[in-house]
């Protein structure tokens, strides 16, 4: 029998998958990669300076991430755009990602620290204690320095505007016999979006962290704790004369008489800003509410409620002063009298425009992580990533504190740096010179494991200070 050519390559086909007994469709397929060996797959929720720093730092040893950002711009003059005080922590996690260099050009060298008299204006200049200068500038500026190196960046995409509001975890792959490959991610956006296929996230995304609360075994470990104490954040656009020197922090005190008759119940730090103005934080203890009972913040938002307006938690949004009538606000001139009768000397250094964009916090919380296991009990470990090391958490996400030593977003930007190095070491570790899916899980939980080791202490030396 003769067979034309197609018809004899048919037959041969039917034939063989017949004695496999695969369909064709599986026959032919291209031969899948398994999970842990793909490239990894990264969202970063938030970016702030930890998270911006860690896309950089992903890009640097070859991995692909995509940053959402709920703000659309770098943060004008909010409760998230405050003074900032770089040390060598801080400057240190900025060279790894190439950033320092502009955010010194965008800085102020603080060379000592001011302490001034509130009521006669003598100055006591204290140098620091560091081997080299600090750098103060806001947090829109650093944010802004280090968005625009991110920007260059290849294998970092930014979308702003869109937050993450939770992220799920896909069914577990044991199709091929593998037993226990790990799941891929579901995030779920603010704006409805829903982007499947996700290999790992990072939580930068603040106290509050919506990547945190999405996992019981991150969010069973963490507790907010009330510091006593609270603060009244004001800012001007020009700084007043007194104030103006950018090499250093003002720290403006009440006098101290012979007999303590003076309560030394609060103090003020003045910050000179690159733009030519001042942030200035009144810092008081709980027991100034007893002389002027019109300074007591809002109470702690309950349970139920934190979280839902984010970072604002932290803003008593009703004590805010009206920008355009001075005269009839409160708030205002009882601050200009009280401030008056108890430092003259920085009273009359400061204009009244000071008052005007005043606002009182809320008091001051930190994010205490304690180890459980699923029954409940005490464990000997505090993990900043699950259990399968697709999710780690950086920054206030993990390790939240108060602003008593100036270590917060310093100690943030370093864990950006020590979560990206504990990858590289995987990497090396393995030979690899192209990151999986499987050496970041193993990353991921070697410093999910090591970092609370290094932070949580400066967490506790914070909280003390404020509750002296």
């Amino acid at each position: 029998m003769i067979m034309t050519g197609k018809i004899h390559v048919a037959l041969l086909l039917t034939l063989m998958l017949g004695s496999l007994k695969l369909p064709i469709s599986q026959a032919f397929a291209t031969p899948s990669i398994p999970q842990q060996h793909q490239h990894p797959n990264v969202i970063i929720s938030g970016g702030g300076p930890a998270g911006l720093l860690a896309s950089i730092l992903l890009n640097n040893i070859g991995v692909k991430s995509t940053v959402f950002e709920e703000a659309r711009e770098p943060d004008e003059w909010s409760s998230k755009s405050y003074a900032m005080a770089l040390n060598e922590r801080g400057k240190a996690a900025l060279a790894r990602a190439g950033c320092l260099e502009s955010v010194i050009e965008a800085g102020n060298e603080k060379l000592c620290n001011y302490f001034v008299d509130g009521a006669t204006g003598d100055v006591q200049t204290i140098p620091r204690r560091e081997a080299t200068p600090g750098i103060g500038l806001s947090r829109p500026q650093l944010v802004e320095c280090i968005e625009n190196i991110a920007r260059d960046c290849p294998l970092v995409t930014l979308r702003r505007g869109v937050g993450v509001s939770r992220v799920t975890e896909e069914e577990m792959d044991d199709s091929r016999g593998e037993g226990g490959v790990t799941g891929q991610l579901t995030v779920h956006l603010g704006d409805g979006t829903v982007i499947s296929g996700v290999t790992h996230v990072v939580g930068a995304d603040g106290k509050w962290s919506k990547v945190r609360q999405s996992f019981p075994s991150l969010d069973s470990q963490a507790k907010l704790v009330s510091c006593t104490g609270f603060g009244i954040l004001m800012c001007g656009e020009s700084a007043p004369e007194a104030f103006s020197s950018k090499d250093g922090t003002y720290v403006i005190f009440p006098p101290k008489d012979e007999d303590n008759t003076i309560p030394q119940d609060f103090y003020i730090i003045a910050s000179p800003l690159t733009n030519g103005g001042v942030a200035l934080a009144m810092v008081c203890s709980d027991s100034i509410t007893r002389r002027y009972p019109w300074l007591k913040p809002e109470a702690d938002p309950k349970p139920k409620d934190v979280g839902k307006g984010g970072w604002k938690d932290e803003t008593s949004l009703e004590k805010k002063l009206l920008l355009d009538d001075f005269t009839k606000n409160d708030l205002s001139k009882n601050l200009d009298k009280m401030l008056q009768e108890t430092v003259p000397a920085f009273h009359a250094a400061v204009d009244k425009s000071f008052y005007e964009n005043a606002r009182i916090n809320r008091r001051p919380t930190w994010l205490q992580m304690s180890a459980t296991n699923k029954d409940g009990g005490r464990t000997e470990e505090v993990s900043y990533s699950t259990e399968s090391g697709n999710v780690a958490l950086v920054g206030d996400a993990a390790h939240a504190m108060t602003a008593s030593m100036g270590e917060g977003g310093n100690c943030a930007m370093e864990s950006a740096v020590k979560l990206v190095d504990a990858v590289g070491c995987i990497m090396k570790e393995k030979g690899e010179t192209e990151c999986t899916v499987d050496t970041m899980n193993a990353g991921f939980l070697k410093y999910g494991v090591s970092r609370p080791k290094d932070v949580q202490p400066i967490q506790e030396m914070s909280a003390a200070r404020n509750n002296k």
